[in-house]
C-alpha cells in the first residue's frame, strides 16, 4: 500500500505488501499545514480508477476524511501527525467498490504513496462492492 521513505525500509516493505500495486516515485511534499514537515505525514495517491475516489484515513482508530481524488488523478495530503500511530485508509469509489486496507504502524515525516489500481484484485485489502 505504501511505498516509505525516511529509513523506514522493513516498515515500507510490509506495508508495501498490503498493495501490490501501490509502488511508485515520491512526490515532493506540499507546504504542510504547520509548517514543520517533520511533524506530518505526507500521503500521495493515486487513482488508476475511472471513477473519483472518497479517501478517509483512521489514525488510532480515529476517522479523517482526507478529501477525494478524481478518476485517474493524483492529489497529495498533508496530516498533522505529531506521534506515531496506526493508521489505515479507506477507499469509497463513486459508484463502485469500497475498500479497507490492514492497519499498519507510521511516524511523523513519513511520505508514502498509494495506488488505487483499475483491478482491485490487484490490493491486498478488504473490498466490497462494486463490478
Amino acid at each position: 500500500m505504501f511505498d516509505m521513505g525516511s529509513g523506514r525500509n522493513l516498515l515500507g516493505t510490509v506495508v508495501v505488501a498490503l498493495l501490490a500495486a501501490g509502488c511508485g516515485g515520491t512526490a515532493a511534499p506540499p507546504p504542510t499545514l504547520g509548517g514543520d514537515a517533520s511533524q506530518a505525514l505526507t500521503i500521495t495517491i493515486r487513482n488508476e480508477q475511472i471513477d473519483a475516489a472518497r479517501i478517509t484515513l483512521w489514525v488510532n482508530s480515529a476517522r479523517r476524511r482526507l478529501g477525494d481524488v478524481r478518476g485517474n488523478s493524483t492529489e497529495t495530503f498533508q496530516v498533522p501527525m505529531p506521534v506515531s500511530a496506526s493508521v489505515r485508509m479507506e477507499f469509497d469509489l463513486t459508484l463502485g467498490a469500497s475498500c479497507v486496507t490492514r492497519d499498519v504502524f507510521l511516524a511523523p515525516g513519513d511520505v508514502i504513496d498509494v495506488t488505487i489500481p483499475v483491478d482491485l484484485r490487484m490490493m491486498q485489502a478488504v473490498c466490497r462492492g462494486g463490478p
